[in-house]
């Protein structure tokens, strides 16, 4: 990621991780691969977890620049959430959860717009990608008008 520039302000991606090692690897690498003009830096908020989601945050924050680990003992996303925002100091915040890539340019797609139109909190669509019968019954309830009442979050729009 480039040198922060006035016209692309900081920004601070917080994840609150907890049992994440299987899918930890593949969050970072889409912060990473973001083709934002700014300076992105990466707060993990670490809870106490059993499949060595700490160690493996640890061993990526000693090789990648822009990675910072902050325990969060509690283990609860909001302590997460405030723990993470607090250790960075960017004027603007992006909230990236241990199971989710962000597509190719959300970030800067996201502070475009919250340029654009001066509003203080933008997001895009969920989708969804399921591994199992199961989680594609979920996916297609979750995705449908019907399961959300229509929700632009879930179903576009």
């Amino acid at each position: 990621m480039s040198e922060s520039s006035p016209a692309w302000p900081d920004v601070d991606v917080v994840m609150p991780i907890r049992n994440e090692a299987q899918h930890l690897g593949a969050a970072i690498a889409a912060v990473q691969a973001q083709d934002y003009p700014g300076l992105v830096r990466i707060y993990l908020g670490v809870g106490p977890s059993d499949d060595g989601t700490e160690a493996l945050a640890r061993g990526l924050a000693s090789s990648i620049d822009n990675l910072v680990v902050v325990v969060n003992p509690s283990g609860l996303t909001p302590s997460a959430l405030n723990l993470a925002i607090e250790a960075g100091s960017a004027p603007v915040v992006v909230r990236v959860d241990g199971h989710s890539e962000l597509s190719d340019g959300y970030i800067r797609r996201a502070v475009e717009t919250m340029q654009r139109t001066g509003a203080v909190n933008v997001g895009g669509r969920q989708v969804p990608m399921p591994t199992t019968p199961f989680e594609e019954a979920v996916a297609a309830a979750t995705t449908s008008w019907l399961g959300t009442g229509g929700a632009s979050y879930r179903v576009g729009g």
